[in-house]
């Protein structure tokens, strides 16, 4: 279970995240969306304990996370992430050393699917291959808690599809909480189950994929006819065009009728309206 209680970090006079209250209480494939500095990668760092935040609280399983926190439950490895410049496949046996829980055939295996050369070292691999090592050691530790940041950087189309398949593939092995931080959003709608939205460092949304299906959706007309309609509605976003009007809104759609169209909104458009445009809060 992750646990925020009014987290705020702050850098210098900055608030990247403001006063987060959010519980995590079930396991589940979870994906983290926001724009560049949202602060996603703040965020995770924090839960990890790789920093300190500057008030709050954020708990793992009841325990309290700092940066002296000795055992977290938290497996992260952030995009960029750095490693000895040792050949990958000592890499991953050093990983699974000094974490007696390590899945190291799960790790073998995952390296078999990417064609990944043990020999090779670190520093010789393309972006991608970087990436890819990272998130394998990451999946493989089996911690409660595995965080992800831009998992899929410098992957290749066909690489993304073989990484959602890998953590699906972890998940039903180790259910546990697996959060993902991602700017490819249709993607990996397959495969996660529900979705947290972070704007300017506060928490926007948190809830099923299945909500959005139900109660996102889109409403063009005559304006008049759209705000007549959307009056007692939760509009996250508008759009008028001479005598035309969309009302984006996250609620129960009313009856279709001849004079409105009304179409459900897709993740990233849902996203778009949550983020980029000024709406009505979600409730």
């Amino acid at each position: 279970m992750i646990e925020l209680i009014q987290v705020t970090k702050r850098y210098g006079q900055v608030a990247v995240l403001k006063d987060i209250t959010l519980s995590i209480d079930k396991p589940g494939l979870y994906c983290l969306l926001g724009r560049n500095g949202a602060g996603k990668t703040t965020l995770l760092k924090s839960i990890a304990g790789h920093q300190n935040i500057t008030e709050g609280v954020i708990k793992v399983d009841g325990k309290v996370i700092t940066t002296s926190t000795l055992d977290t439950g938290v497996s992260y490895i952030e995009n960029f992430a750095r490693h000895f410049n040792l050949p990958v496949r000592k890499l991953l046996r050093i990983a699974s050393e000094v974490n007696p829980s390590y899945d190291y055939d799960f790790a073998a295996e995952m390296m078999e699917r990417f064609e990944l050369d043990g020999k090779k070292k670190f520093n010789q691999l393309s972006l991608g291959m970087k990436t890819m090592v990272s998130t394998i050691i990451c999946l493989a530790s089996n911690k409660d808690v595995v965080l992800l940041d831009e998992p899929v950087l410098g992957f290749d189309a066909i690489m993304r599809v073989e990484f959602y398949d890998m953590l699906a593939e972890s998940f039903r092995k180790h259910p546990r909480i697996i959060i993902v931080s991602t700017h490819i959003i249709e993607e990996i709608a397959k495969t996660i189950q529900k979705l947290i939205i972070i704007d300017k460092g506060s928490i926007r949304f948190f809830d099923t994929l299945q909500s959005v299906g139900t109660k996102a959706f889109s409403i063009s007309g005559l304006q008049k006819d759209v705000e007549a309609v959307t009056r007692d509605l939760n509009i996250i976003g508008w759009d008028t065009v001479g005598g035309l009007a969309t009302a984006y809104i996250f609620d129960e759609p009313p009856k279709q009728s001849g004079s409105l169209e009304i179409q459900p909104l897709s993740l990233q458009d849902f996203f778009i309206q949550t983020v980029g445009r000024k709406g009505g809060a979600i409730r």
